[in-house]
């Protein structure tokens, strides 16, 4: 098995330009050109250098890039012009714009867990390689396990990127000390260079780090000096593990051109180019759905709970976890101190306390315990009075069983399942045993009793899982020697033989030959791991850290993926299921809280939050941006719709009838995006409870028996072919308006500094001779073909190209800027290219189909779970193909429940997302299908798009662009085809 990866993610791309853009004006052969050397102001006495602190630079400050012919970055764009670059990029993507550069040339990249980052920052690469010539480049991580994991992700990726970017050769190397020389070839090779090392590779004081130490192979210089004369792009991954003042110290000592951060969960941001949140990630369909199966213990008020969460001495006390009674009469477990001889039955309220339950000593020793009466001894992480080996039990049972449900949905289309287990201690897996073979602790028993237990319930688990569950059960623990574990954090040395598999053979994890389909782990999967088919997680242990529920899920946030190595990003499918010991409500509440804690805007409306909002008639498709959408969140601040914290207000009723938020003229036309918006400011939208979870009944009588809808399947899924007139002169015409009308493209400039340098046997000195100048780079670089790269972007002749440019009387800019200006050519000419096309669209009846009956009724069987708040259930079963409608929004809602009422229409089905046609904008998905009765007997079948608007200009114009494509389409096979919006609904 291979993966497969999207180069057209929309997302990734905006990750991956939101970086690319921060250096425009950078020429792409920078580095013929001379800049000024960044000198020390002081002198260094190198005979009395240490390699020790801010010192260790002073060796580097002679030039040994011309000693070793390092071939290194070259950046010579100004911090002026990138904080520029940066204030765009910000408004662009709904970040607050920067007023300087924090901390210099530092750039944030937030990206939800299961999203892709790891591609993003590949991919980055290859793009700062094609449009500025920068070539080294150092992916600095916090451990063995991420380090693991990212040089599996090259090799995965290595073949993806060649055919993307033939022309740029790389080569990539996992750094290690015992192999230090390796940092020549880095240095001074002309390609791409990729090294990838963990942040102890560099991070210490002195030379106690063979990166640090003089080697003779390396003509006496230190492997670091290599690395320096680079000036390489340092790739932050999980930087928020680099934030120690140590490690700060260390990556500057690298000599970076810039660094880039990419991470879910920044410890401190700098400089953020592109956010993307979970919310966005949910609200776009790029991880899974989480379903939460709730396993928690009722009635257990009635006898004494116990636990120790910590103790103390000045003063003695213990932090206790007890079921104490709420003023509504109910219990709930709460944290209380407590000191000695206190009658816990007055602390938490709860007679189950009473007859004298008291501490009688508090002890520090061996890690801190109490002695309480009617018990004894009880230590720090221990509790009495739970059930909870009960409750775990049902726990693992619910994870076997939603395992079985899914391998019989997910099997026959090539989907391997994955249930994860956190379990609270080693010992409660391995037990007495060594290994996997011979682990005998009580999860490890449980698992096996309640696998073949629930694999007896029916014939189709038999035979879809029939092996002996110690072959589907493998337990991934640190392994230190002679088959020994322990419980560790996941980021030593002991722990890299316990990630080989996982990290290094994820393909084979996934392959229907290997048996293992339930993972047990400790703490090791943390940060760096996770699984795309990971369908169940459960929790075999309290989750109290403020970021264990995030952690958690994010080992089983990404797309899942075939046996082809293609994701699927279909929802019904794709869902994570967290099998917990808390109620849903308490799972989102406290991930919500999470995420909150971690500056994640959730549950709140930033002041940024419509800025990717995209007006209907922007030629350009650009967002709104952060400035509008400021003006956005006062006006509804005003109106009482949020509060001053951005919360919403208790006059916020979008169910309510009549209900709308009456924005001004100015933003009239994107009020119903800003309302969906607002709808689902929290993330307890994306969790649901695993009750609401439904299958649909297919109507199988109308699939597979009547003729009726075999001739109409057969009339709608007509195959058509297309041609498109273009009026030349036209095109050219408002291509070359639009470019005149056009911002000034600014030339690029680099700013040059004169200082007189003397090097002496005290060290270097350096002085500056003369005030900085700008001067501008026309002529000092090489031209891109301009015409040949439109040709590839428009595919239009040459001849009108040419004739474009040259009617644009813009041509200087272009020698002045190149880059930028065919940026704002090529957009302004597929724009007007795309408003033209449809106008002259022709289409023309061919053989075959757009999606067969048979593929209909292949799928149709298929049929996946859905939620219930996005499905309507049909009341007349007979007019359409399952007993549940999915929509999307609630106009189709309304529609739905228009069409089931509504005696003149026989059938209606909503149309699936593989029913597609052809447009000259891009594929089209219509909404419905309908067969309306006519006078009784006669048929009229229609196709019908629902939108919330009939107005075009408040349709986005590559939306309305398809519409109007369509509407052809179907005019030429006969099928009568339309717009719907409420109170227009033309049926």
């Amino acid at each position: 098995m291979k993966f497969k990866f999207d180069p057209k993610q929309d997302y990734q791309l905006a990750a991956i330009n939101s970086v690319t853009e921060l250096f425009k004006g950078q020429p792409k052969d920078a580095g013929s050109l001379v800049s000024s050397l960044n000198l020390p102001s002081q002198p260094v006495d190198l005979a009395a250098t240490t390699l020790d602190g801010e010192e260790d630079d002073a060796l580097f400050n002679i030039d040994v890039s011309a000693e070793i012919g390092a071939v290194g970055n070259n950046l010579v764009v100004g911090d002026g012009q990138i904080l520029r670059n940066l204030q765009e990029i910000q408004n662009h993507n709904g970040l607050e714009p920067a007023t300087e550069l924090k901390d210099g040339r530092q750039f944030d990249i937030e990206m939800e867990t299961g999203t892709g980052k790891t591609y993003v920052y590949l991919r980055t690469v290859f793009e700062l390689a094609r449009k500025y010539n920068f070539t080294k480049f150092i992916i600095l991580v916090p451990s063995v396990a991420i380090r693991e994991g990212v040089k599996t992700s090259i090799e995965l990726m290595a073949d993806h990127f060649r055919q993307l970017y033939p022309d740029q050769p790389f080569d990539h190397v996992v750094y290690s000390g015992k192999d230090a020389e390796q940092v020549q070839s880095f240095a001074t090779s002309t390609s791409i260079q990729i090294m990838i090392m963990t942040i102890s590779s560099v991070r210490s004081k002195g030379d106690r780090l063979i990166m640090h130490q003089t080697r003779d192979k390396l003509n006496g210089l230190r492997p670091i000096d290599f690395l320096r004369a680079t000036q390489p792009v340092l790739i932050l991954d999980e930087p928020q593990n680099m934030e120690s003042d140590l490690a700060k110290t260390s990556l500057e000592g690298l000599n970076p051109a810039f660094m880039l951060r990419y991470s879910a969960t920044h410890r401190e941001t700098r400089n953020v180019v592109y956010r993307l949140d979970p919310v966005d990630a949910h609200e776009l369909g790029l991880v899974k759905q989480i379903v939460v199966a709730e396993t928690t213990e009722h009635g257990n008020d009635a006898k004494p709970y116990i636990k120790v969460v910590s103790v103390k001495s000045q003063p003695w006390q213990a932090r206790l976890e007890l079921d104490c009674r709420k003023k509504d009469g109910s219990f709930k477990r709460q944290e209380k101190n407590v000191t000695t001889n206190q009658d816990l039955a007055k602390v938490t309220g709860n007679p189950a306390y009473e007859n004298n339950w008291r501490i009688n000593e508090i002890n520090l020793d061996a890690g801190g315990f109490v002695e309480l009466t009617h018990h004894g001894i009880l230590r720090v992480g221990e509790s009495i009075g739970s059930n909870d080996d009960a409750v775990y039990r049902e726990m693992i049972r619910e994870t076997i069983r939603e395992h079985f449900r899914r391998e019989s949905m997910l099997r026959e289309q090539g989907i391997k399942v994955l249930s994860l287990f956190f379990v609270n201690r080693v010992h409660s897996y391995l037990g007495d045993g060594a290994d996997n073979d011979t682990a005998n602790g009580k999860f490890a028993q449980w698992f096996d009793e309640l696998f073949i237990e629930e694999r007896a319930r029916s014939p189709r688990y038999e035979e879809l899982l029939p092996q002996d569950p110690v072959e589907l059960r493998r337990a991934y623990f640190s392994q230190i020697k002679k088959g020994v574990y322990d419980d560790t954090s996941g980021t030593s040395k002991n722990d890299e033989d316990s990630y080989d598999l996982i990290m290094k053979d994820k393909a084979r994890l996934l392959s229907e030959d290997e048996p293992v389909r339930f993972i047990f782990s400790h703490s090791a999967l943390r940060e760096g791991w996770d699984n795309p088919n990971v369908f169940q997680i459960c929790t075999l242990r309290e989750m109290g850290s403020e970021t264990e529920r995030r952690q958690t899920i994010g080992r089983g946030l990404r797309l899942p993926v075939d046996q082809d190595g293609v994701r699927l990003s279909d929802q019904s499918v794709a869902q994570l299921t967290v099998v917990a010991n808390e109620s849903y409500q308490q799972f989102a509440s406290n991930l919500q809280k999470e995420y909150t804690k971690a500056g994640v805007a959730i549950g709140f409306i930033g002041k940024g939050h419509f800025a990717k909002i995209r007006r209907p008639d922007s030629e350009d498709d650009k967002n709104i941006g952060y400035a509008t959408s400021e003006r956005i969140w006062e006006e509804l601040n005003d109106r009482g719709f949020l509060d001053e914290d951005g919360r919403l207000t208790k006059d916020f009723t979008p169910n309510a009838d009549g209900f709308a938020l009456e924005l001004s003229d100015e933003f009239s036309d994107v009020e119903n995006e800003v309302l969906a918006l607002m709808k689902r400011a929290s993330i307890g939208t994306h969790i649901k409870p695993i009750r609401h979870r439904t299958t649909r009944t297919l109507n199988k009588e109308l699939y597979f028996e009547s003729p009726e809808f075999t001739e109409f399947w057969k009339t709608i899924t007509q195959r058509t072919t297309f041609s498109v007139s273009v009026d030349r002169d036209e095109l050219i015409e408002n291509a070359v308006e639009g470019i005149k009308n056009a911002p000034e493209i600014e030339p690029l400039r680099v700013q040059v500094t004169k200082a007189k340098l003397t090097i002496s046997r005290g060290g270097t000195e350096s002085e500056e001779t003369s005030s900085p100048r700008a001067t501008d780079l026309r002529g000092s670089f090489q031209l891109p073909d301009i015409v040949t790269e439109l040709q590839e972007a428009t595919s239009l002749t040459r001849r009108t190209i040419i004739d474009i440019l040259l009617q644009s009387d813009r041509l200087d800019e272009f020698i002045g800027n190149p880059n930028d200006f065919v940026a704002m050519v090529r957009t302004i000419i597929q724009t007007e290219l795309s408003m033209l096309v449809t106008k002259g669209v022709q289409y023309e009846k061919i053989d075959g189909s757009v999606y067969s009956l048979s593929e209909l009724r292949e799928d149709g069987v298929k049929e996946k779970q859905h939620f219930l708040e996005n499905l309507y259930e049909v009341k007349n079963k007979t007019k359409t193909d399952y007993d549940y409608v999915v929509y999307d929004s609630d106009t189709e809602r309304q529609f739905a429940k228009l069409l089931d009422s509504n005696d003149d229409i026989k059938l209606f089905v909503k149309l699936p997302p593989k029913f597609k046609i052809d447009t000259p904008v891009g594929p089209y998905n219509p909404d419905w299908a309908i067969v309306k009765r006519v006078d009784g007997e006669d048929k009229l079948y229609m196709i019908r798009e629902t939108k919330s608007t009939m107005d075009r200009n408040k349709i986005r114009a590559s939306e309305q662009a398809k519409i109007d494509a369509a509407e052809v389409h179907f005019a030429a096979i006969g099928v009568n085809y339309s717009k719907n919006a409420p109170g227009h609904w033309n049926i």
